[in-house]
C-alpha cells in the first residue's frame, strides 16, 4: 500500500496531467475502448510480495482487470527468481496501450482508461508503474538472496537467545515465588468461612493461588514462543507467504483452552469431592430428618444419599458440558473447522434456545404487569411524598399554595393509575372483549380532547430537542421576544429579556415561529453587530470609514480580528447611509455593546468635527451654530452672521444716513 500511496501522490502532483487527460481519453475512444463495458468490471490491485503496487482499472482484450492483475503478479514472481537485468525494462507504445517489455516478455500494460481514471497521460502512468515494478523486483531479489537469508538466520538466533534467557529467568523467579506463596499459608491465605461453616480451608486457598501462578507461567511461556515463531517466520519470504500466524494463534489458543479446561476440571472434581464430604459431615447438624408429627418422611441418611447422588449427577453433567464447550471452542480457533464448531454448538444451543423461548413466551404478560405495577407504586410513593412536603409547608413554590397540594396529588394519582391501567389492559385475560375495548376507546377520546394543546406542546418540545435551534444560555429572538434562554422543558421555553423579564413561550409557538440565535456562531465565527449613520455629502467617505472603524475598535468586546468594516448602503437625497459592521463573541451583551458603540461613534465624529445627520436633519442654515458640542469647538470659533445686505448695495447705490441695526450685526 505504501507504493500505491506514493504513486497516487506523484500522479496527483503532476502538473501536466490535467492538460493531457482529454487527449488520452479521446485516443482511448478512438482505439475502440467502450466505457460502458469497462464500468461492468471491478478494479483489481496488483499485489506482489504482500504489497499493493498499483491498480488495474479496465479490461484488455479478453482479459478482465482481475485476470490482468493475476498475470502481472505471476510474471513478477518469475522475474524475481531469474537474473534478467531490470534496467532493460522498456516501454513500447502501441495503439491505445503502453506495454512494459523486458527482452521479449511483456510484464504489464497501461491502457488509456487506466490513465484516464488517474487523470494523467498514459506514458506518465507507465513510467511511474515501471519504476515501482523495478523497485519491487530489486527488493524481492534481495529478500531471496543468500545475504538476506543469513541476516534472517542471525536475527532468529538472537531471538532464540532472548527466548532462552526469558525461560531461564522464569525458571529462577517462579520457584522463588512458589516458596513465598507457601509461606503465606495461614497469614495472607486463611480459611474461608460463612458464619461458623468452613467453605475452603487455608491449604486449598494456597493451592488455588499456586495453580494460578503455574497457569500464568505457562501462559507467559506460550506467549513468548508464539511471539518468537511469528517474528522468526516473518523474516523469510517463503515462510511469510505460508501465513502461519493464524495457525500459531490457533495452536496457542488451543493450548490455553486446554490448560483452562484442565484446571476447571480439576477444580470441579475437588469441589464436588469436598462438597460430598461436607454433606456427610452435615448429617445430624445442618441436615436433619423431615418429620410430620411422629412420622418420619425423610431420614437423615436418605437426605444425605439424595444430596450426594445429586452432587454426583451435577459433577458428570458439568464434566460433559465442559468437554462439549471445549471441543466447540478449539474448533472455532481454526478457519477450516469454524463451520463444524457452529454446527456442534447448534446441536445443543438450538434445542435449548427453543425450549427457553417457549417457556419465556408464557411469562412476558405477567412479567410486564408486575413491572408496571411496581413502577406505578414507586412513582405514586414519590409523588405522594412530594405533595406531602408541599402540604406541610416544607417545600414551597411561588404561586403554588399548600392547600392545592392534596387535590393536585389526587388528580396526578388518578392520571397515573389510569395511564398504568391503559397500558395493562391489553395484557389482562379477556382484554379482547368489547367491554375492555370500549373502555379503552372512551378513555382515549377523553385524553385526546382534554389534552390536545398539551400534546401539541410536547410534540413540539421533542421536535425542538432534536432540531437543537438553541441551548440554555443562548441569546435568541423568538417571534418578538429577545433574551437569553433560561429553561427549556417538554411544554414551554422560558426566555429572560434584557429587562430581566421572564417570558414563557409554549413550545408549539416556538416551533411555529422563526428563531434567531445570536450565540450559535458567536464563539467560533463571531457575531456581526451593525448600526447605520447618515453623513452629509460634504464629508469624504474615507474619513467616515476611518472614524467608524476607530469607534468600533474603541468599544469593549468588539474584536480587532476580523477587523470592522463599513458598507455604504445608499446615497440618499441629502446624506449618505453608512453601515458599520463589527465582530463580537459576547452575544449576551448585545444591548450594552450597541450603547457603548454609539457613544464612541459620537465621540469620534465630534472630535473630528463631522456632523451626524442621522436619521434626518432640517434647519434654515446660513450661519447657524454648527451642530457639535461646545467642548469640541475651537476656542476661536464664532458663528458667522446671516448674509443680509441693503437693497441699495445690491443695486450699487451708496447708502446714506444711518445703517439698519441688522446690517450692523
Amino acid at each position: 500500500m505504501c507504493r500505491l500511496s506514493l504513486l497516487l501522490t506523484v500522479l496527483l502532483l503532476n502538473p501536466t496531467g490535467a492538460a493531457a487527460q482529454s487527449a488520452d481519453s479521446a485516443q482511448s475512444e478512438r482505439s475502440g475502448s467502450d466505457t460502458s463495458l469497462v464500468a461492468q468490471f471491478a478494479e483489481s490491485p496488483v499485489v506482489f510480495a504482500d504489497d499493493t503496487l498499483f491498480i488495474i482499472y479496465s479490461p484488455l482484450g479478453e482479459f478482465v482487470p482481475s485476470e490482468r492483475a493475476a498475470q502481472i503478479t505471476q510474471r513478477l514472481r518469475d522475474l524475481a527468481r531469474n537474473k534478467r537485468q531490470l534496467d532493460s525494462l522498456r516501454l513500447v507504445e502501441n495503439e491505445g496501450v503502453t506495454d512494459a517489455v523486458l527482452d521479449t516478455l511483456r510484464v504489464f500494460s497501461v491502457t488509456g482508461h487506466d490513465a484516464s481514471v488517474l487523470g494523467l497521460p498514459r506514458d506518465s502512468v507507465a513510467r511511474e508503474y515501471r519504476q515501482i515494478v523495478i523497485e519491487a523486483l530489486r527488493e524481492r531479489r534481495y529478500e531471496l538472496s543468500f545475504k538476506a537469508l543469513l541476516t534472517g538466520l542471525g536475527i532468529s538466533a538472537g531471538l532464540l537467545a532472548v527466548l532462552l534467557g526469558l525461560f531461564w529467568l522464569m525458571r529462577r523467579f517462579f520457584p522463588w515465588l512458589y516458596a513465598k506463596v507457601d509461606g503465606w499459608e495461614g497469614t495472607l491465605f486463611r480459611t474461608i468461612r460463612f458464619r461458623s461453616y468452613e467453605i475452603i480451608d487455608a491449604p486449598t486457598v494456597t493451592a488455588i493461588h499456586l495453580a494460578a501462578l503455574k497457569g500464568v507461567r505457562l501462559l507467559l511461556s506460550l506467549f513468548f514462543v508464539y511471539v518468537f515463531l511469528t517474528i522468526a517466520f516473518s523474516l523469510f519470504p517463503l515462510t511469510r507467504e505460508w501465513n502461519l500466524e493464524p495457525v500459531f494463534r490457533g495452536l496457542l489458543l488451543t493450548l490455553l483452552a486446554t490448560v483452562v479446561t484442565f484446571g476447571l476440571w480439576r477444580f470441579g472434581a475437588g469441589f464436588f469431592e469436598r462438597l460430598s464430604l461436607k454433606i456427610s459431615e452435615w448429617k445430624g447438624t445442618v441436615i436433619r430428618g423431615v418429620r410430620v408429627r411422629n412420622f418420619e418422611v425423610f431420614s437423615e441418611e436418605r437426605i444425605v444419599g439424595l444430596l450426594q447422588g445429586a452432587t454426583t449427577l451435577l459433577r458428570y453433567a458439568a464434566g460433559l458440558i465442559l468437554v462439549y464447550f471445549y471441543l466447540t471452542i478449539i474448533l472455532n480457533f481454526f478457519e477450516f473447522s469454524k463451520t463444524w464448531a457452529r454446527t456442534l454448538l447448534g446441536y445443543v444451543m438450538d434445542p435449548v434456545l427453543e425450549v427457553l423461548g417457549s417457556f419465556i413466551a408464557f411469562l412476558p404478560d405477567l412479567f410486564f404487569i408486575v413491572v408496571i405495577v411496581a413502577v406505578t407504586r414507586f412513582l405514586l410513593r414519590v409523588i405522594r411524598g412530594f405533595f406531602e412536603e408541599i402540604s406541610r409547608g416544607r417545600l414551597t413554590f411561588i404561586g403554588f399554595h399548600k392547600d392545592w397540594a392534596i387535590p393536585t396529588y389526587q388528580i396526578v394519582r388518578f392520571l397515573t393509575i389510569a395511564f398504568a391501567a391503559i397500558i395493562i389492559f391489553p395484557y389482562l385475560p379477556g382484554s379482547e372483549s368489547p367491554a375492555f375495548q370500549g373502555v379503552s376507546v372512551f378513555l382515549g377520546i377523553l385524553f385526546s380532547l382534554g389534552s390536545s394543546s398539551a400534546i401539541a406542546n410536547m410534540v413540539a418540545g421533542v421536535v425542538i430537542t432534536y432540531m437543537r435551534p438553541f441551548q440554555i444560555g443562548d441569546r435568541v429572538k423568538i417571534a418578538d421576544t429577545v433574551g437569553d434562554v433560561v429553561e427549556r422543558n417538554l411544554l414551554v421555553t422560558r426566555v429572560r429579556t434584557v429587562k430581566n423579564v421572564d417570558v414563557t413561550i409554549p413550545n408549539a409557538m416556538v416551533l411555529g415561529s422563526h428563531i434567531i440565535n445570536y450565540s450559535s456562531s458567536a464563539g467560533a465565527k463571531g457575531l456581526i453587530l451593525d448600526t447605520t449613520v447618515t453623513i452629509g455629502y460634504d464629508v469624504p467617505w474615507r474619513t467616515v470609514h476611518e472614524l467608524l472603524s476607530q469607534a468600533a475598535l474603541d468599544t469593549q468586546d468588539i474584536l480587532p480580528e476580523p477587523p470592522p468594516f463599513v458598507l455604504q448602503k445608499s446615497l440618499d437625497d441629502f446624506s449618505v447611509a453608512y453601515e458599520l459592521n463589527a465582530y463580537t463573541t459576547a452575544a449576551s451583551r448585545m444591548t450594552g455593546i450597541y450603547s457603548d458603540l454609539h457613544q464612541h461613534i459620537q465621540d469620534r465624529f465630534n472630535q473630528a468635527g463631522v456632523e451626524i445627520m442621522s436619521p434626518t436633519f432640517a434647519a434654515v442654515r446660513d450661519g447657524n451654530q454648527v451642530a457639535i458640542p461646545q467642548e469640541y469647538l475651537p476656542s476661536s470659533y464664532s458663528a458667522p452672521p446671516f448674509g443680509v445686505s441693503l437693497v441699495e448695495n445690491l443695486l450699487g447705490v451708496k447708502a446714506q444716513g444711518k445703517r439698519p441695526a441688522a446690517d450692523k450685526e
